[in-house]
């Protein structure tokens, strides 16, 4: 799990309610290798349902967290927090053979041993 200075900073500027969503956020994401998701509720989270809600808001509006399809699961920013493998994300791209050239950057012909002995 790797938390990036941009997610730090992000962090240092949360009440103390988003304080403590955010420590539920980051125990589960590192019980969850590999997986962008966290499950979120008050009483997982061991937090008054009104503070949960007023950090789970902060934490939304400052998009730590974006919110998924299923009620309760939340999606994490990679830009602040990844949990997974970073080659995951590289994509490789492969030249065909015969690649058209640009007008007027077409190479010029081998020079061939001649009669002069030029090579």
């Amino acid at each position: 799990m790797k938390l990036y200075l941009a997610g730090l900073k992000q962090a240092a500027g949360l009440s103390k309610a988003g304080l403590a969503v955010f420590e539920t956020v980051y125990k589960q994401v590192r019980e969850r290798p590999g997986q962008d998701t966290v499950p979120l509720d008050s009483y997982s989270a061991a937090l008054h349902p009104v503070t949960y809600l007023r950090g789970l808001r902060e934490l939304l509006e400052k998009e730590f967290l974006f919110r998924s399809p299923n009620p309760g699961l939340f999606f994490v920013n990679i830009r602040f927090m990844f949990n997974g493998d970073r080659l995951a994300f590289v994509k490789g791209y492969k030249l065909k053979k015969d690649q058209p050239t640009l007008p007027g950057l077409e190479l010029p012909p081998p020079i061939q041993a001649g009669a002069d002995g030029v090579t």
